[in-house]
């Protein structure tokens, strides 16, 4: 499902101005902090206004200046998974991922899919401080799915585990978007991360993208010094970089 993306946003001090597309797969929108991941990730989800532009998730149109398009949060059939995972500490882990869904009374067939598909069996009754970082990770992210979304966005969703469990969830993404096959849009300030996880590498630098492609070629073909610098010197061999 192709994502069309092109925001302009003023602020005093700061202007967003970024237009990329993707196909399929998953967007690593990747740069230091303020460079306008956030704000972009926020925009799609109809969080943040926009000055003018568009947003397209497949034949879907959630923002449209010119055609005075603003569809309302509710109505963009978002997932969207925050970085601290916002689960309800009072919810059991049941009552957590039944919230994702607009009826939630008649989900329970819904419900029993996501528990088996991020391996939460036995841990339905448990509450979000009974568990691991990774148990509450899938429970946001059975949340987020329980409302069939268009699109999934992820803002920086490793940062609050471990590293001993980051490859894991790596892996995991990489899975559930195949099998899925709706399009992620994940933003980090991590190398590895985005190189880890990208099916296309969107950099941003003080809200401009100054390079999109696949991270390979990114890697070996900077556009510019600038670029290079963003990226860091790279020395571990393919294999390990692009490695979960």
């Amino acid at each position: 499902m192709d994502v069309t993306i092109r925001l302009k946003k003023s602020l005093e001090g700061f202007t967003l101005d970024v237009h990329w597309t993707s196909q399929e797969g998953i967007v690593v929108i990747f740069g230091p902090s303020g460079s306008g991941k956030s704000m972009t990730m926020q925009a799609i989800a109809g969080f943040a206004s926009v000055d003018e532009g568009y947003i397209r998730v497949g034949e879907r149109v959630f923002f449209d200046s010119s055609a005075r398009i603003d569809l309302p949060p509710q109505r963009r059939e978002v997932g969207y998974l925050l970085q601290n995972y916002a689960l309800f500490p009072h919810m059991t882990v049941r009552k957590n991922i039944l919230y994702g869904h607009h009826a939630p009374g008649q989900a329970i067939e819904e419900f029993h899919e996501m528990i088996t598909l991020f391996q939460l069996e036995g841990l339905e009754n448990r509450y979000p401080g009974e568990l691991s970082g990774g148990q509450k990770q899938r429970v946001a992210l059975a949340r987020a799915l329980m409302r069939k979304p268009r699109i999934l966005l992820l803002d920086e969703p490793l940062a609050a585990v471990d590293i001993a469990v980051r490859k894991v969830i790596r892996m995991e993404l990489k899975l559930l978007q195949r099998k899925l096959g709706i399009p992620m849009v994940l933003i980090t300030h991590d190398l590895g991360e985005a190189l880890a996880l990208a099916d296309k590498l969107i950099i941003y630098e003080q809200g401009r993208v100054v390079q999109e492609g696949e991270p390979m070629e990114i890697i070996t073909h900077p556009l510019n010094e600038r670029v290079s610098e963003l990226l860091g010197r790279i020395t571990l061999h393919t294999e390990h970089v692009f490695s979960f």
